[in-house]
């Protein structure tokens, strides 16, 4: 391929990557590959902008475009091309006349304005990705690509203004190959509404989730999101439950999941509005559905708790209130930060924001994770991780509870475990709640003195009967959701929606078998 997509990750530069267009480099205008458009049957009549008249530029509005058939069973048509009459120069419209790169240019801008510049570039990096290998498959793929562009009411003016002019020449080269297209069974019929239950207390999330939507009018004009009152069974209304029935597609809470999943019969994909998932899901008889949660959120949030807990205790800044109360003025000696380590249990995407952050302040890190790195070093950071639990514990001057509440979890700090803790550590427990066997040991180290103390932050407080409410070394904090999660768990749906629709796999996916 002769045109070069150019993606710069400078600040100055970003604009410019997710606009400038190879076509121009190759002095290609926009009629000489007209052409690559004749012959693609998926496509709906395209319109190039040949000139913006002087009314749409100052009032900063663009004619809208006509995309190809959606990807939800919508009868597909033949492309063709609308002549539209040449116009005598004069001083008017030879003022508007553009090139192509510029025209491509301003597309690229329309874009960007619409869908934000780092989902912009995500597009062209896995358009670049495809672009190096174009193998069979690689063909399939780009053949998606494009044909989810489009529905996403995308232009192919606007294609070529964020990927170049290979964006559509690429379509083209797919179309003269001998293999056949993957054909999907539509998830209903043409002329028929998807509606999509969201089971959800979160405020404002159905909303958000029908503005981001709108950006897409194609989609957007086939879903209808429908938002029900969270349940109990068997208290479910026969409306609720024909609804459930017939649904492909789930948004809901990670409980209310659990209740809604088995009045479902046509599920594919159900999509949780939190980073964890409710044990209950695995004791669910149903499982041929994708199951997806709302990952990369809390990650910073969850970082930042554990770090100021850290420093709290490293600068004894609760002793420091307790000889204030008293009237003494005390100093107290502290650690250097190189002399301290912090152990992660579970280093998944929460466990990478903890990591950084930690590291960044300049204390040690080891990990634990049950499929570590051949090199023991996990991503950028330069820290050890390691499967042996022994090897943390045996390390840590702090252990950090991320690990999700499975089956296989649950139980990993029983009995005399924490033993093997040798500097005494002390514990931060992050989750949705503390199971309790994971209470039970914690308890029991905390009385055989392996643990020095623990900091609990869940979002289900512990039992009213339980010890650790009135236990001297445990602090108990309610688990505060981001301020901005309702607009992260949207952004998350839409683009999983979008990638559900293409047969892509979809982002924080659910290993039924692993349990997270």
């Amino acid at each position: 391929m002769e045109d070069h997509d150019p993606l710069s990750t400078e600040h100055d530069d970003q604009m410019h990557a997710a606009t400038v267009v190879a076509g121009a480099a190759a002095g290609v205008e926009v009629s000489d590959v007209d052409d690559a458009n004749v012959h693609m049957a998926s496509y709906d009549e395209i319109e190039y902008m040949d000139d913006l008249s002087a009314k749409e530029t100052t009032a900063g509005k663009h004619p809208r475009s006509r995309g190809a058939a959606g990807l939800l069973g919508e009868t597909k048509k033949k492309a063709k091309l609308t002549s539209t009459p040449e116009r005598p120069a004069t001083a008017s419209s030879s003022k508007f006349s553009l090139t192509s790169e510029m025209k491509s240019t301003r597309a690229a801008t329309r874009v960007i304005q619409r869908l934000g510049l780092d989902r912009v570039q995500e597009i062209q990096t896995d358009y670049a990705a495809l672009k190096s290998k174009f193998g069979e498959t690689d063909y399939e793929k780009a053949n998606m690509m494009i044909r989810n562009l489009m529905a996403m009411g995308l232009s192919q003016i606007e294609i070529r203004g964020i990927l170049g002019v290979g964006g559509y020449r690429l379509q083209r080269l797919y179309s003269s190959q001998t293999t056949k297209p993957v054909t999907t069974e539509p998830l209903v019929a043409s002329d028929a509404l998807l509606h999509i239950p969201v089971l959800s207390t979160m405020p404002h999330l159905v909303e958000l989730v029908t503005k981001k939507l709108s950006m897409f009018p194609l989609l957007a004009a086939r879903l209808s999101l429908v938002p029900l009152d969270v349940f109990h069974p068997p208290a479910v209304d026969a409306a609720v439950a024909h609804l459930l029935e017939d649904a492909p597609i789930l948004l809901a809470d990670p409980a209310a999941c659990v209740h809604a999943i088995p009045y479902t019969r046509q599920l594919k994909w159900a999509q949780l509005t939190s980073p964890s998932v409710d044990a209950g899901m695995f004791e669910q008889a149903k499982r041929d559905f994708a199951l997806t949660r709302a990952g990369g959120i809390c990650g910073p949030h969850v970082a930042q708790t554990v770090l100021g807990w850290i420093i709290a205790k490293e600068r004894s800044f609760e002793a420091a209130a307790v000889h204030q109360a008293k009237r003494e003025f005390i100093a107290m000696p502290y650690r250097h930060s190189k002399d301290v380590t912090v152990g992660i249990l579970g280093c998944g995407d929460m466990g990478m924001e903890v990591a950084k952050l930690v590291v960044a302040a300049g204390f040690g890190v080891v990990g634990l994770k049950r499929q570590p790195p051949v090199d023991n070093v996990f991503g950028e950071c330069g820290f050890r991780i390691t499967h042996s639990l022994e090897t943390v514990l045996a390390k840590a001057d702090y252990l950090v509870h991320l690990l999700p509440s499975t089956p296989l979890t649950d139980g990993l700090l029983a009995g005399d475990v924490l033993r093997g803790a040798k500097k005494k550590p002390a514990l931060i427990f992050v989750g949705p709640a503390m199971s309790t066997a994971n209470e039970a040991a914690v308890l029991h180290a905390l009385k055989r003195k392996w643990l020095s103390s623990a900091v609990v932050d869940v979002v289900t407080p512990p039992d009213v009967s339980s010890e650790l409410w009135t236990h001297s070394m445990v602090a108990i904090t309610p688990h505060v959701a981001p301020p901005t999660m309702a607009e992260d768990v949207a952004n998350i749906f839409v683009k999983n929606l979008w990638l559900f629709m293409g047969n892509a796999p979809l982002t924080y996916h659910v290993d039924w078998g692993q349990g997270y």
